[in-house]
């Protein structure tokens, strides 16, 4: 049996300090929006018609976030492609830009994301590089196009607020969003403040991401996230997976009430074995209120367990660190719950070393 109170469980299945990186998220993001501020852009991209981001993985995920972070004040769409090829890519509109694309990737080394951005160099589009270096801060350096460097340490995932800053200040730049050094302030202080209530040394009666973690072990988690939180649920899905070695699944509302409610009863042994965490915005609107009451209903109907998380008080980006932290933690924890260490995913370095062969 893991316990989570002593601290030599720590030293034992994270021997590589995890733990650390994720109290560390707050600090990083402060510091992504300052360097960010050194990357110099085109006034022209204010007049992009389209933000593209091109990622896998943990890289993809912070253009999810930035996304939610930009629904309620952007009239301009911001589109995430996970693929070897963005569907639609055009060059520059005469004077105009047309569309953005951005490349992410934390290694610089992502094969579908190197592939994207030949094709955007190919096609003559505008476009930024967010990367920790390798072959993609080379090739967009020798192209002359900006390179925003994440300079955070250990794996894709734990870099997600370093990633999601500088995409920040890029879109906050050429006018996509609105964001001051104030919000960055209460933001990152919302998030200090989540990862003292869920860090390793708040014990477990009153730490809500251990508590939930013990919840999760050998259970199917359902995500549900919508408004600003619709990537959030990606992310929590994807945190569960890979630092909690459990399944998991994420979908978005208000899609869920149109497909997947009609699933709820189907099944003897489904609504024992699943929880689902409905993650809700703080403000949320009064459509989306309902729905979120509509889908707890329904799943109390269907003898489904539920929990309702509703962002801090606070502006967008506030609630997005914040939620972040929450969990991140919970996917950490429930890795240790397992026996496992959290930080290592020796499938995914299966898959891609068959890949290489």
């Amino acid at each position: 049996m893991v316990d989570l109170d002593a601290l030599n469980t720590y030293e034992k299945l994270d021997p590589s300090g995890l733990h650390r990186r994720l109290q560390s998220l707050p600090a990083m993001c402060s510091q992504a929006w300052t360097e960010a501020k050194r990357t110099e852009f085109p006034d022209e991209w204010r007049h992009c018609t389209e933000v593209i981001v091109a990622g896998m993985g943990g890289s993809a995920i912070a253009g999810d976030l930035a996304a939610g972070l930009a629904s309620g004040s952007s009239g301009k769409p911001i589109r995430v492609v996970r693929d070897f090829n963005v569907p639609g890519l055009s060059g520059k509109r005469g004077s105009q830009p047309g569309q953005l694309l951005v490349a992410c990737s934390f290694s610089g080394e992502t094969e579908e994301t190197l592939s994207m951005f030949d094709q955007g160099i190919a096609a003559g589009t505008v476009m930024a590089a967010i990367t920790g270096g390798g072959t993609l801060a080379r090739r967009a350096a020798q192209a002359g196009i900006p390179v925003m460097i994440v300079n955070a340490p250990g794996e894709p995932r734990s870099a997600v607020g370093y990633n999601l800053m500088l995409l920040a200040a890029l879109l906050d730049r050429i006018g996509l969003i609105s964001l001051s050094d104030q919000d960055v302030t209460e933001a990152v202080e919302a998030a200090a403040d989540m990862a003292l209530r869920a860090g390793i040394e708040t014990p477990s009666d009153t730490n809500p991401a251990k508590s939930l973690a013990g919840d999760l072990i050998g259970r199917l988690a359902l995500v549900y996230g919508g408004g600003i939180f619709t990537g959030m649920a990606l992310r929590w899905k994807s945190q569960i997976n890979e630092n909690g070695k459990s399944w998991a699944f994420a979908e978005s509302l208000p899609e869920v009430l149109h497909n997947s409610v009609e699933s709820f009863s189907g099944g003897s042994d489904f609504p024992q074995r699943a929880t689902a965490l409905l993650l809700k915005p703080n403000r949320a609107t009064p459509e989306m209120e309902r729905r979120y009451k509509v889908l707890s209903g329904m799943l109390d109907q269907a003898g489904i367990e539920n929990r309702m998380f509703t962002g801090v008080q606070g502006g967008p980006l506030t609630q997005l660190l914040s939620m972040i932290v929450l969990g991140d933690y919970v996917s950490y924890y429930m890795g240790l719950l397992n026996g496992i260490n959290p930080s290592e995913t020796p499938s995914i370095d299966l898959s891609k070393q068959q890949l290489s062969e």
